[in-house]
């Protein structure tokens, strides 16, 4: 009971805001999500701590305290901001969504498709990554999205039905086998399949270094390319400081094969993870630090360390 009744105050909360969002002007969405983002990052120390023992623990030997500090209050700032646009993405004409989000190396992406065996886009929770795939549907791809839903059922209905209306195919990440077929079957239609591999994975999928720590990954684009040679590009999106936003396409990336199939994952989702990696470094305030991505690493670490 207790459950259900959070569950439908926090989605009526939602459905407030986003309400509100509908009355703002679409300049003015930075300014507000801005101070969101501040109120949260104050109110909420509990995920305030989570994201300050992130950045210490990846960044904590190269950065000074005060600059963590700082990283994670534009960190909370930028997610903010990243919250307000999303509200009204179903609002952006072509022109001016062609403007806000300009889009670089496609001709990586078209080239891929031209092969048949759909695309895997390989991503992070960095920028405003639900505006790139927003962008890259209203540029006429086709696009199919693994997501996590949220725990709130009405919530997950709602999101689930908003990629629905831009024209967005969601996949949800459980049950599994249900979701390795939907993809496959994505695939097999030469869509874009979009996956992020930087959140807290199960112990039971592979550890690679990430930030210096062992952190398990998950290893299904890696598994899904050497299934049906669908070709792996990394892609991000990054807010530029004339509150504009950036995709940038890369060029395919070569898969690694020896014969060993099991040392050739490890291989590969490491070097993807390290291509993560390093667009996080350049652009810390844009990562979503609040997710517990170091959790079971913690734990693995004082293990070795016995």
């Amino acid at each position: 009971m207790r459950k259900s009744l959070e569950n439908h105050l926090g989605y009526l909360l939602f459905k407030i805001l986003t309400g509100w969002v509908k009355l703002l002007s679409l300049k003015s969405l930075g300014f507000y999500g801005e101070k969101i983002g501040l109120l949260v990052y104050y109110l909420f120390p509990k995920r305030r701590r989570v994201a300050l023992n992130n950045l210490s623990l990846a960044l904590g030997k190269e950065k000074t305290s005060e600059e963590i500090k700082w990283i994670c209050r534009e960190t909370f700032k930028n997610i903010g901001k990243d919250m307000m646009e999303m509200g009204r993405c179903l609002d952006y004409d072509e022109p001016y969504l062609k403007n806000f989000v300009r889009l670089e190396g496609k001709e990586h992406l078209d080239q891929a498709l031209t092969l048949g065996k759909g695309v895997i886009a390989l991503s992070a929770h960095l920028g405003n990554f639900p505006l790139m795939c927003v962008r890259l549907v209203k540029e006429g791809y086709p696009f199919s999205l693994v997501a996590r839903n949220p725990e709130n059922p009405k919530l997950a209905r709602f999101i689930t039905s908003a990629r629905e209306r831009i024209g967005m195919e969601s996949i949800p990440d459980k049950p599994r086998m249900t979701c390795v077929a939907r993809c496959l079957n994505a695939l097999k239609q030469n869509r874009v399949l979009f996956v992020q591999i930087d959140q807290n994975a199960p112990a039971t999928e592979i550890y690679v270094d990430f930030f210096g720590y062992l952190v398990p990954t998950f290893k299904g684009p890696v598994v899904l390319s050497l299934r049906t040679g669908s070709p792996i590009i990394p892609m991000f999106i990054l807010r530029e400081s004339d509150h504009l936003h950036r995709i940038l396409i890369y060029p395919p990336y070569e898969l690694k094969t020896t014969g060993n199939m099991s040392q050739d994952i490890i291989d590969n989702i490491a070097q993807l993870t390290k291509i993560v990696e390093a667009v996080i470094r350049k652009h810390p305030e844009q990562w979503w630090w609040i997710h517990k991505r170091f959790k079971r690493a913690r734990a693995m670490a004082m293990n070795q360390s016995r």
